[in-house]
């Protein structure tokens, strides 16, 4: 069988394609779209300007410069509008920056830390937790215009993407057992929590809600609402809810540090390290994203990070990012309910399994610029315990510190990793190319947002591993060199009986 088109068809995806955007056949969005692109704008620049005059009047404090803006209306969904947080005059590299500072009067809150909680049993783990805060933003919605969180529950989005909304059809798109599994497990994990405060939901809304059916999906959009949009605070393991500040867009931060294995010796301890490329931004000094965190006493604040040298500030006009945390984009789906473009998340990963013995197999995880570092020296040090060794503690010191630990283990090493990558990649029933046919293609535009999801995320998936393929391979081809050149380290480990340089 020829696999080459399947493991190395690695093709590029146009910044359209990759943002879910799409067009009619002459590039003009059709006048339907159009006029509802215009309608969602303006019921959003509306709900915008009522939290931002709201906002001000609880005390939440907007940095000068800075401002929150409607970006463009999305396409096919009730999601209103994309709304981001703008650099209006430029900001100072050399500093964090406070952008966005929201008192603890005015979130949404679980402001008690009781052993037991209406309808949840109190906050005793992360689920129950989410559970209090879910209710209590419930209570607020039921209260509607005369709740003094009306206009900040309006700004909401109206719905989410999270794994666990996903139809069968939509996780089976995602075409990886890992994946969809954690899907089901999030699916069933709703229901447990839905099970749990059914009762209360109900007396909370009362006669707002005709069925059960409406009740639940009361409950799944503030359960979800607590997931992508809480902050975290001493107070409340679930956190809370802050008007504005949770206008910020998402940007991961730089990547990790990764070990470039071609080219390197065949055996030694390994001092150097290679920082692979920034994927997110062509601007080379682009700013890494700001964060945000409690401050006794002020609230929950948002700012800008203190850049390092070498990098600009935001600039006039460009968007704010901040970073949520380190997540690949499978975590982004299931706890936030999007998924960035392929290659442009250097957190993104996909664990493959690689047989290191007829019956083992070790876990290797592969980043979108490389191979973990700890990962492969689990790989290189099973590999090179099959064979009789005299200083098993200086060989798995090489390993710990990104070494390789032998020409010939180093040939065995990855050609497991390229037999692993090829694997993974055969399972797929669809190659990267014909994915990106797809995403760039007409019909990308007619499926559901969680089918675009889908796509993108197994798309970004299937490069990684075609990567890991050409590196594994690349490396190999290193190792098969140096076991038949003279002169060159051909280092037999049985006979290392000290540690040597």
């Amino acid at each position: 069988m020829t696999t080459s088109s399947r493991l190395c068809d690695v093709a590029t995806m146009t910044p359209a394609a990759a943002s879910g955007r799409g067009c009619d056949g002459d590039d003009t969005p059709s006048a339907a779209a159009a006029a509802a692109a215009a309608a969602a704008l303006r019921a959003a620049s509306r709900a915008l300007e009522d939290v931002r005059a709201w906002s001000r009047s609880v005390g939440v404090r907007v940095a000068p410069g800075v401002d929150v803006r409607c970006v463009d209306a999305v396409r096919g969904g009730d999601h209103g509008s994309h709304r981001g947080v703008f650099a209006t005059q430029d900001v100072d590299a050399g500093a964090m920056v406070e952008l966005i500072t929201i008192p603890e009067r005015a979130m949404i809150a679980v402001r008690r830390a009781a052993d037991t909680a209406d309808g949840c049993g109190g906050s005793r783990d992360d689920a129950y937790a989410q559970d209090e805060l879910a209710l209590e933003l419930l209570r607020h919605k039921a209260r509607g215009v005369r709740g003094e969180f009306h206009a900040y529950i309006e700004s909401m989005p109206k719905s989410y993407n999270l794994l666990h909304s996903w139809s069968e059809e939509e996780m089976a798109a995602l075409q990886d057992a890992r994946a969809t599994v954690l899907a089901c497990e999030r699916k069933q994990d709703m229901e447990r929590a839905y099970e749990r405060v059914k009762t209360t939901v109900r007396e909370i809304l009362g006669d707002s809600v005709a069925s059960e059916h409406d009740a639940r999906a009361a409950y799944v959009w503030a359960r979800d609402t607590v997931s992508s949009r809480a902050v975290s605070v001493p107070f409340h393991r679930a956190g809370a809810l802050t008007p504005m500040g949770d206008m910020f867009n998402y940007a991961p931060h730089d990547p990790p540090v990764l070990l470039d294995v071609h080219g390197a010796p065949m055996f030694d301890a390994r001092e150097d390290t290679t920082e692979t490329e920034r994927s997110r931004d062509a601007d080379d000094d682009a700013p890494i994203p700001g964060d945000g965190a409690y401050v006794e006493g002020v609230g929950f604040t948002f700012r800008s990070a203190a850049q390092p040298q070498g990098r600009r500030g935001v600039r006039a006009g460009e968007e704010i990012f901040v970073c949520y945390g380190e997540y690949t984009n499978l975590e982004l789906l299931e706890l936030y309910g999007f998924t960035l473009a392929p290659d442009e998340n250097p957190q993104d990963a996909y664990v493959l399994d690689v047989r290191v013995s007829d019956a083992d197999s070790t876990p290797l995880k592969v980043f979108v610029g490389g191979f973990a570092w700890n990962d492969l020296a689990d790989v290189r040090i099973a590999i090179a315990m099959k064979r009789p060794r005299q200083n098993e503690k200086y060989l798995r010191d090489i390993a710990r510190r990104g070494g390789a630990l032998g020409a010939e283990e180093e040939l065995e090493t990855f050609e497991a990793i390229r037999d692993a990558a090829a694997t993974a990649l055969l399972s797929f029933p669809t190659t990267a190319k014909a994915d990106l046919d797809t995403v760039e293609s007409d019909a990308f535009v007619t499926m559901s947002e969680n089918m675009q999801l889908a796509m993108t995320w197994r798309l970004g998936i299937k490069r990684i591993i075609q990567r890991a393929y050409k590196w594994a391979d690349a490396r190999a081809s290193d190792a098969r060199t140096a076991t038949v050149s003279a002169g060159v380290a051909n280092i037999s480990l049985p006979y290392v009986a000290k540690g040597r340089r």
